[in-house]
């Protein structure tokens, strides 16, 4: 239930790496192989994933891997990875939709309610309106930043950077802020 560090090529992308690594074929043809990675704030691999045998009975589900990059490794492990299959429950749920799509349906109870979960997520995040510049949101609780000023109603400035105005100061909000807190549009651009 470790991590595992190894060396990961400069060029070659997370889906190259985690094929190389998960992908095999048996003699008696039983498979498993990659079909599809998305890659979640440099932090989160989440993989369909398809094992099948020589009958032709095939099985799609997910596995969620947990990076980490150490580039001037002195070893040349420059890569660590912490995979976690569905059925385990792994408690990140931020799989793309593109993903879960993929997947084959299961009895198991573990995948299917981390499935749930992050079908809750897309569906939360969808319900969510856009946020484009000169847009105003506001946050039901307010936010305390460093210096312990209390900011809950923010102009957008650069949606793409996260960049807001509030009180004639500009503030950069995190993503896991967005994602995490109640807040609503109060006016459009």
């Amino acid at each position: 239930m470790g991590w595992t560090f190894t060396q990961k090529y400069h060029g070659e992308s997370i889906k190259e790496f985690f094929k190389k690594e998960f992908d095999y074929r048996r003699d008696d043809g039983r498979y498993g192989r990659v079909i599809d990675c998305a890659v979640v704030n440099l932090s989160t691999a989440y993989i369909a994933y398809e094992m099948g045998d020589g009958a032709g009975k095939r099985e799609v589900s997910a596995i969620v891997c947990l990076l980490r990059f150490v580039p001037n490794a002195p070893d040349g492990c420059n890569f660590g990875y912490k995979d976690m299959t569905e059925d385990m429950h792994p408690y990140y749920y931020d799989c793309p939709e593109r993903i879960l799509k993929l997947l084959t349906p299961t009895d198991n109870e573990s995948a299917l309610r981390w499935r749930e979960k992050c079908w809750e997520n897309i569906r939360t995040r969808k319900a969510r309106p856009r946020l484009v510049k000169g847009a105003v949101i506001e946050f039901t609780e307010p936010i305390t930043f460093r210096s312990g000023r209390q900011e809950r109603t923010f102009r957008v400035i650069d949606p793409r950077r996260l960049v807001f105005e509030s009180g004639g100061m500009r503030f950069k909000l995190r993503r896991s802020t967005l994602r995490e807190r109640e807040w609503k549009l109060i006016q459009g651009a």
